[in-house]
């Protein structure tokens, strides 16, 4: 079908869907003969999907990471309806000023102070909870960007990697293609282009085979409209707060010893040491277990 056909059936005009195109959220055949743009009854589904969620007011990133299989509908819709109900209590408290100042009748009865201070305490948006929402959107582009799974066998050769692969894909419903085969393959989930490697791990004194996948363009997952000072400061306590959280219980616990720690080079080293050592630790738990079997399809 052409355009004006996806027009009428999809209830979106031309320009929207032209515009959606050049978002990367549609992606339509040529015909060869023309250049004509020819939408498929897939194409079709999409642009009514893309017109529900428009509905919702989801952002079009959003929406375009769950065309893509970055993350599930059910995590975009929670995330909008967290971001909904925090829109709709500031509209409630919007009403309720309304109402205040419908019962005045002159502009000499305003306190704009008071108002002012009423509306800052009730305003349930705040630097907190901005900050607690960029981190919880860092947290899971972080996840998304790499992720391990246990697989059932050694993986010895390229074709026992790939079948490896295939088989994590079918059971967390992803849409995996393998783009080159070797121990080093690389692959695409949802288009998001993929790395692997093996890795061995001891459970129970056991060598045990673990696939670690990361993605290989990060910025295609960065979360947009977060400043990059205060993304690297999340990401460093997303991937750091073991370390974090022990130095602050050392200070927390040891401040009235600390002085007489830090006043040897003995203290120094063995502070360090155990710092180094939970450092070591994070990195090991980073490389071989970090998010296992955390990559969700669309179930």
């Amino acid at each position: 079908m052409n355009i004006k056909q996806a027009q009428q059936f999809s209830g979106i005009s031309a320009d929207n869907i032209r515009f959606y195109e050049k978002q990367g959220l549609l992606c339509p055949a040529r015909n060869p003969e023309n250049d004509y743009r020819e939408y498929s009854e897939k194409d079709l589904q999409t642009l009514k999907l893309i017109r529900v969620l428009r509905m919702l007011d989801m952002p079009l990133e959003q929406i375009k990471a769950v065309l893509f299989g970055r993350i599930t509908l059910s995590q975009a819709a929670g995330a909008q309806k967290e971001r909904l109900e925090a829109r709709s209590r500031q509209l409630l408290e919007a009403i309720r000023l309304c109402s205040e100042l419908v019962t005045l009748s002159g502009l000499e009865e305003v306190d704009p102070d008071r108002l002012l201070l009423q509306a800052d305490s009730s305003s349930p948006e705040g630097f907190f909870q901005g900050w607690l929402h960029d981190y919880r959107r860092t947290a899971l582009a972080e996840h998304e960007k790499r992720f391990t799974f246990l697989p059932d066998g050694a993986v010895t050769t390229p074709q026992e990697f790939s079948a490896a692969l295939f088989r994590y894909a079918e059971e967390h419903d992803l849409e995996l293609v393998v783009t080159k085969e070797s121990m080093y393959p690389e692959f695409t989930i949802g288009g998001i282009e993929y790395t692997a490697q093996r890795n061995y791990t001891a459970v129970c004194g056991c060598p045990v085979a673990s696939i670690a996948c990361e993605v290989m363009h990060p910025e295609d997952l960065e979360p947009t409209g977060i400043s990059p000072v205060r993304r690297r400061v999340q990401k460093l306590l997303h991937l750091l707060w073991l370390p974090i959280l022990f130095f602050l219980f050392l200070l927390l616990t040891q401040r009235g010893q600390l002085g007489g720690l830090f006043s040897s080079w003995e203290g120094w080293l063995l502070l360090v040491s155990l710092l180094v050592l939970i450092g070591v630790m994070s990195f090991r738990g980073w490389l071989l277990f970090y998010n296992e079997n955390g990559k969700t399809g669309k179930k």
